[in-house]
């Protein structure tokens, strides 16, 4: 970019040229000059600035709008008039204000929220940080991307009224309803209401597609942080991993580092593929059996101490164990011989096959 001098210059030199690339340049230059200096403007130098931008770029194509709306949306002190007007103005154009700009207040996104359409509605539920009373003209106008959007944005704030409205919809809305089962902030009666409808959601799309899965094993997922779970990303990674270890490129290492990162459905999948488990067993040992099952399983396997410490830590995140009852775990693990957790993995095997026959899914 120029310095302050030379910007003045050339955009001297540009105004009396009236051809459509020239006056893009010189709204460049102009928008340089608007940079340079913001640290010195009045709010009357502001203005001046934004009303010849806007006059200007009004007299050009929506390109030139977009660009400038792109390089004045990283501007706090922005000129407020010309930002709610691109704000305003096709989505290519308003897009990056919208997402973006700190120049528009509350009112300002309120206003455009009641009267554009669903793609700037899209755009303001992106943005870091959300007032309730925005969110809540967003979630009473928003179609599905838009609520699924704002109710993924960790920024936006809720009104209790807002809130129930989400969760109302998201009864007819499974992507709703993940991303509302992932919020932090929801009321514990919706909270459990939410994961409630997610596990009989899986429970029911498992049931209509005969996948072979214990009922009971599902809730425990989802009593695990598992609330986002949905079929389709549960039988894609599935079918991922088991790709990658016919190929060898699924190892012991990544199991850990699915542990480590807390990514619940892939452990599962990752230890059912390089275990030879099915997902429901491995579901079981994993979060309902006592951890010596676990250990069997992870022995009969001759994974690495560390692996199942990762797999202990990950299982009881929300039980806090203590140090002792982890070294006593083990100490146990390193004593159980490769030899005696085949054996024993076996008797679980028929054990458990025979448990799910006395009890199948409802």
């Amino acid at each position: 970019m120029q310095n302050a001098k030379s910007c003045l210059a050339e955009i001297e030199s540009l105004s009396t040229n009236t051809s459509s690339e020239t006056r893009r340049e010189l709204l460049r230059r102009v928008t340089d000059l608007f940079f340079l200096t913001s640290e010195q403007h009045t709010p009357n130098d502001a203005v001046v600035f934004g009303n010849v931008m806007e006059r200007i770029a009004y007299e050009l194509e929506i390109e030139a709008r977009a660009e400038l709306s792109g390089r004045i949306s990283e501007i706090d002190k922005a000129p407020h008039h010309l930002v709610c007007r691109l704000a305003s103005d096709e989505i290519a154009v308003a897009k990056p204000v919208l997402e973006r700009s700190k120049a528009l207040t509350e009112t300002d996104l309120i206003q455009i929220a009641k009267s554009r359409g669903q793609t700037h509605l899209h755009a303001i539920s992106r943005r870091p940080t959300l007032s309730a009373p925005v969110t809540d003209v967003i979630v009473e106008r928003g179609e599905s991307d838009v609520l699924v959007e704002v109710t993924k944005n960790k920024g936006a704030e809720f009104s209790s009224g807002g809130i129930n409205k989400l969760a109302q919809k998201a009864r007819e809305d499974g992507h709703l309803l993940t991303a509302l089962g992932k919020r932090t902030d929801l009321p514990p009666d919706i909270k459990e209401d939410i994961k409630k409808r997610v596990a009989d959601k899986i429970k029911a799309e498992m049931t209509d597609q005969q996948i072979d899965a214990n009922m009971d094993d599902i809730d425990a997922l989802v009593d695990k942080g598992a609330a986002n779970l949905d079929l389709d990303a549960f039988k894609s990674a599935d079918a991922t991993l088991r790709a990658r270890a016919q190929s060898d490129d699924l190892g012991e290492q990544e199991l850990v580092e699915h542990a480590n990162a807390g990514r619940l459905t892939d452990v599962v999948h990752a230890l059912s593929v390089l275990s030879g488990l099915d997902t429901r067993m491995v579901s079981h040992c994993l979060l309902k059996a006592d951890v010596a099952a676990l250990g069997i399983l992870c022995k009969a396997n001759n994974f690495e101490g560390t692996t199942f410490l990762a797999l202990v830590k990950v299982r009881n995140a929300d039980q806090r164990l203590r140090s002792a009852e982890i070294a006593r775990a083990m100490r146990d693990y390193e004593s159980l011989s490769v030899e005696n957790a085949s054996r024993t993995l076996r008797f679980l095997k028929v054990r458990y096959k025979a448990s799910a026959e006395e009890n199948p899914a409802s």
